[in-house]
């Protein structure tokens, strides 16, 4: 069986595994460069990233429309 996902959710989707992916990469850089003990690392991680993580999905839906036509706009068409 391989069931996928319909298209409609294509947009939402991406939003939500880059948003992810975006704000697990970020918080950490900034945890790690503020020297956060080890023992309590992974905790302030989690913590960090379950409040970045809404913010940034919604940062992506409503801006990458915006983006996306100021990237139409200066790339040339094939």
């Amino acid at each position: 069986m391989n069931a996928k996902i319909s298209k409609k959710y294509r947009k939402p989707l991406f939003a939500l595994v880059m948003s992810a992916a975006t704000s697990l990469l970020v918080s950490g850089v900034i945890l790690a460069m503020h020297h956060i003990p080890a023992d309590i690392f992974l905790s302030q991680w989690r913590h960090v990233f379950m409040t970045a993580w809404p913010v940034v999905f919604i940062a992506i839906m409503v801006i990458a429309p915006g983006v996306q036509k100021l990237v139409d706009h200066v790339v040339e068409e094939e």
